[in-house]
C-alpha cells in the first residue's frame, strides 16, 4: 500500500496533537465561561460542568495511549518481525483495545449530548425516539468491536470482513444520530424564530448556523472516515484519531460562543455592544395610571422604539410564549 500504517500513524499523532492542544485552550475558556459566567447559585451542579470534563479526561488518556502505542512499536518492538507495522495490526493488544474503549467512549459521550440538547428543545421524548434507538445501536456495535479485537486471530489488520460490519455500523449509527439530532435543533429554533418575528426584530438564525456548523464538522469528519476505511485506506486511522479532540472542540465551541456573546440572536457581539449604543437615546417611556380599587400596581417601564409594535392581544400574547421558549432554547443549547 502506498501508504503504510506505521507512516499512517505518524501522522496522526501529529494531527491529533495539535486537535488536542487546541481543544485545551477551548477546554480552559468553556470551564471559565460554565463556572464564571452562568447565572447558577452552585455552577458545579451543572451537568455540562460534568461532561465537559469528563470528556477533556477521555480526550487526555486517548492521546496518552496513542504515545504510548507510538513508543511501543518505534522503540520498543521496532526489531521485532514486521517491524512497527506488525506491531499496529496486532488488535488484541492491549493499548489497542484500551484506545478503542477510550475513542467508543468519547463518541458515545457526544452523541449522547447531542441527543439531550435535542429533547431539551424539543420538551417531548417522541422527537428523539429515533436517535435514542441509533445510541443503542451504535453502543451495541462499539461493544461489538471491542468483543471482536479481543478474539480477532493474530496479525490480522483492521479491514478484515469479521470487523468491518462492525465498525462500518458503528461510524454509521453515529453519522445517523447527529445529522438527524442537529437537523431536529435546527428545525425547533427556525419554527420559534418563524413565529415570533412578527414581533420582535431579533433574529435566532445565528443561532441556527451556529448548531448546523458544529454538527456539520463533526458530521464530514466521519463521512470521510467512512469513505476512507472502506476503501482499505490506512490513512483512515488520521482521522479515527483526530475525531477525539473534535467531538470536544465541537462540544465547547458552542458554549463558548453562546456564554461570551459571540453568537447571539442578534448575530455578533460586536454588533450587539453597537445597536445597544445606537439606540440607548431612543427609548419610550411608558407610565402606568394610579391604580383603582383591586387592581394592581404596575411599575413604569421603558421600551426601545424599535422593538415596540402593536398588535392584537391573542397574538401578542401567543408572540410573547414563543419568545419566551426560544430563550429558553438558547439557553438549553448552552447548557
Amino acid at each position: 500500500m502506498p501508504f503504510p500504517a506505521d507512516e499512517a500513524k505518524i501522522v496522526s499523532i501529529f494531527i491529533q496533537t495539535l486537535l488536542y492542544g487546541a481543544y485545551a485552550v477551548l477546554f480552559i475558556l468553556t470551564m471559565w465561561v460554565l463556572l464564571t459566567r452562568r447565572r447558577k447559585v452552585n455552577p458545579w451542579t451543572d451537568p455540562m460542568l460534568w461532561i465537559s470534563l469528563a470528556m477533556f479526561v477521555v480526550a487526555t488518556m486517548h492521546i496518552g495511549v496513542n504515545y504510548t502505542r507510538i513508543i511501543k512499536a518505534f522503540i520498543i518492538y521496532r526489531n521485532e518481525p514486521g517491524g512497527p507495522a506488525a506491531f499496529f495490526n496486532e488488535l488484541s493488544e492491549f493499548t489497542q483495545i484500551f484506545g478503542s474503549t477510550l475513542y467508543i467512549a468519547q463518541t458515545l459521550i457526544g452523541d449522547s449530548v447531542v441527543l439531550l440538547r435535542c429533547y431539551l428543545v424539543w420538551g417531548t421524548v417522541w422527537v428523539v425516539m429515533v436517535p435514542f434507538v441509533l445510541l443503542l445501536g451504535s453502543t451495541a456495535s462499539g461493544i461489538g468491536i471491542l468483543y471482536s479485537f479481543a478474539k480477532v486471530v493474530p496479525q490480522a489488520d483492521i479491514f478484515v470482513n469479521e470487523l468491518q460490519n462492525w465498525i462500518t455500523s458503528f461510524f454509521s449509527l453515529t453519522l445517523a444520530t447527529n445529522i438527524i439530532c442537529t437537523s431536529l435543533v435546527a428545525l425547533r429554533i427556525w419554527w420559534i424564530n418563524r413565529s415570533i418575528m412578527t414581533f420582535v426584530n431579533h433574529s435566532y438564525y445565528p443561532i441556527i448556523f451556529l448548531v448546523l456548523e458544529s454538527g456539520a464538522v463533526y458530521s464530514a469528519t466521519l463521512t470521510v472516515l467512512i469513505i476512507l476505511y472502506k476503501t482499505d485506506a490506512w490513512f483512515q486511522y488520521v482521522l479515527l484519531d483526530a475525531i477525539s479532540p473534535i467531538v470536544g472542540l465541537v462540544f465547547s465551541m458552542i458554549i463558548i460562543r453562546i456564554g461570551l456573546g459571540i453568537t447571539t440572536a442578534r448575530g455578533s457581539s460586536g454588533s450587539n455592544t453597537a445597536d445597544r449604543q445606537t439606540t440607548f437615546d431612543r427609548r419610550i417611556p411608558i407610565s402606568f395610571a394610579p391604580p383603582t380599587r383591586n387592581m394592581s400596581t404596575l411599575d413604569d417601564v421603558e421600551y426601545n422604539a424599535d422593538e415596540l409594535q402593536l398588535q392584537d392581544v391573542s397574538t401578542r400574547s401567543q408572540d410573547l410564549k414563543e419568545q419566551k421558549q426560544t430563550s429558553s432554547v438558547v439557553r438549553m443549547l448552552d447548557a
